[in-house]
């Protein structure tokens, strides 16, 4: 009983934690938190460049995540380079200097860990993260853990044996890209970065490349790259204390040293367009038909309170269109099945706003029309005060639970936090002081500054316009007709503005007349007062 009670007084206070937090008196230009040093985290630089981040957590108990991030990626690759990348991403779990592959899988299997580059490993066009989920209950077992991770930043073991022994695994990963769902996918990459060199650096390369590259081309490429001034080892777990596991990363990376002078790693434009790129994409193994409309810009800094602030106007902005384009779905006969907007940041220098939806066959059409015309319906007319007011109290509602479950935030994800923070210079600024910025800046973004971001997703700037059918129903010259109708509806201010719901104010029209009470019966002996 008394568990109980303790339990249900402990949630009580919690919950009251985020409705006592004090509102902020901020200045827009005020960098967020302490950066570069991000919140939480033992951090630091060993002297040959490699930067650390260590952190204790206890979800879950006994294990910890560690990972080792590279800004290395396939967009680096030459032409007869491509897929070389991700071949060394292969090759690490492969052999090191110091462990052969049955060195490596033995100790992975032996503390039940996953492993394999499909599980601990990930490329992309800019980047290549090693990961690791192992028990820490031995000292032994976190410090092999370190080790392994410190071999995979200078003594991949690249010999003519080696690579034979991966080629049959990549090409397998090769071979299984190029479903329906891949073709697709990686057309509409092409059409996105037409005219950059990441047009032509997808991640899993060529075929010829994956069959014949000589092992001399993927050393030289990991040789040139590899240096660890570009790369970041983190580790969140139930450790003891921070300063141990500080000792054991520079106990094993502390004496690695790059083969040559690190080359500062170029950035590759991609090239603005002001005309619309159109696609219609024909896959008779695709499930249905589909429309995707992506915007792309720059990617803004997130600096400053004020970037801070930007940032949540524009996530009300996703919430509140993707809360329209739900209720469109909803209706009888819809242009569309489902809807969706979402930010996501393509390349390093790079991000679009991505509408994507699902139709009827030879739904594309109308579909589209459909998304274009509720862009520009809120371009014209912007949100209502109550569309506004139920998206901030539904993110106030996501921060205040992520503030009452801070300690449960399991490990894996705070190391993905450190990730970004060095990959992309992403601030880690902490739970309680996020909340605290949310529930002072929330309430003062209004309608007006929601509806603005609606300006970013206009067909005339970075846009590309791509169907997926079945069977080819629409055209490309159908795809510019839709689009000049819509820019025609606007110009001339035809579009009405949004139906809302209309939502009673009482749920009850007539109140019934209140009861009394005729008797009432005290028991001192249980604390009870029965009331009749």
């Amino acid at each position: 009983m008394d568990l109980i009670a303790g339990e249900s007084s402990k949630k009580v206070l919690r919950k009251h934690g985020f409705r006592s937090l004090k509102l902020m008196s901020v200045d827009m230009e005020q960098e967020l938190g302490n950066e570069p040093e991000p919140f939480g985290a033992d951090y630091g630089r060993l002297d040959n460049g490699l930067v650390y981040y260590v952190r204790r957590n206890s979800k879950p108990r006994m294990r910890a995540a560690l990972a080792l991030a590279v800004k290395v990626g396939s967009v680096l690759e030459e032409e007869d380079q491509r897929g070389v990348a991700h071949i060394v991403e292969h090759l690490a779990f492969s052999a090191t200097t110091r462990y052969t592959n049955h060195d490596i899988v033995k100790f992975l299997e032996s503390v039940g860990a996953e492993f394999g580059p499909c599980q601990n490993a990930m490329t992309t066009a800019d980047e290549t993260i090693y990961e690791l989920f192992v028990p820490v209950d031995k000292p032994e077992l976190l410090s092999q853990a370190i080790s392994i991770l410190a071999e995979f930043s200078s003594e991949i073991r690249v010999s003519k044996e080696d690579l034979d022994k991966e080629r049959g695994a990549v090409m397998e990963e090769y071979r299984g890209n190029r479903n329906a769902t891949g073709r697709m996918q990686d057309s509409h990459w092409q059409l996105m970065m037409e005219g950059s060199k990441y047009a032509e650096r997808l991640p899993i390369g060529l075929e010829k490349v994956i069959r014949s590259v000589p092992a001399a081309t993927v050393k030289q490429f990991y040789q040139k790259w590899y240096h660890l001034c570009n790369m970041a080892v983190v580790a969140v777990g139930d450790f003891p204390d921070t300063k141990t596991v500080v000792d054991l990363i520079k106990t094993h990376f502390e004496d690695k040293r790059s083969s040559s002078e690190p080359p500062q790693i170029p950035v590759f434009p991609v090239p603005s367009h002001e005309e619309t790129r159109f696609s219609c994409f024909v896959e008779s193994e695709a499930a249905g038909s589909a429309v995707m409309i992506s915007y792309k810009m720059p990617i803004s800094d997130l600096k400053t309170v004020k970037d801070y602030r930007d940032m949540l106007a524009e996530s009300m902005f996703l919430h509140a269109l993707n809360q329209r384009l739900f209720k469109i779905s909803r209706r009888k006969d819809p242009p569309f099945f489902a809807c969706s907007v979402a930010a996501d940041v393509l390349v390093s220098p790079l991000k679009a706003y991505i509408m994507s939806s699902s139709c009827k066959e030879k739904g594309t059409l109308a579909s589209l029309e459909s998304m274009l015309l509720e862009v520009a319906r809120v371009r014209l007319h912007g949100f209502s005060e109550r569309e506004i007011s139920v998206v901030r109290a539904l993110m106030m509602s996501e921060i205040e639970s992520a503030y009452l479950e801070r300690d449960q935030v399991q490990s894996t994800s705070l190391r993905d936090e450190y990730i970004q923070h060095f990959l992309h210079k992403e601030p880690v600024i902490g739970i309680e002081y996020e909340a605290q910025l949310q529930k002072t800046l929330l309430p003062q973004i209004s309608a007006s500054d929601v509806a603005r971001y609606s300006e970013k997703l206009r067909t005339s700037c970075g846009c590309v316009i791509k169907t997926m059918e079945p069977r080819s129903a629409a055209t490309i010259d159908d795809l510019r007709n839709v689009v000049s109708k819509v820019n025609s509806l606007e110009e001339e201010k035809m579009i009405a503005p949004w139906d809302e719901e209309k939502i009673p104010e009482e749920v009850v029209d007539e109140k019934p007349t209140p009861g009394e009470v005729t008797h009432q019966l005290e028991y001192p002996e249980v604390g009870v007062t029965e009331l009749t």
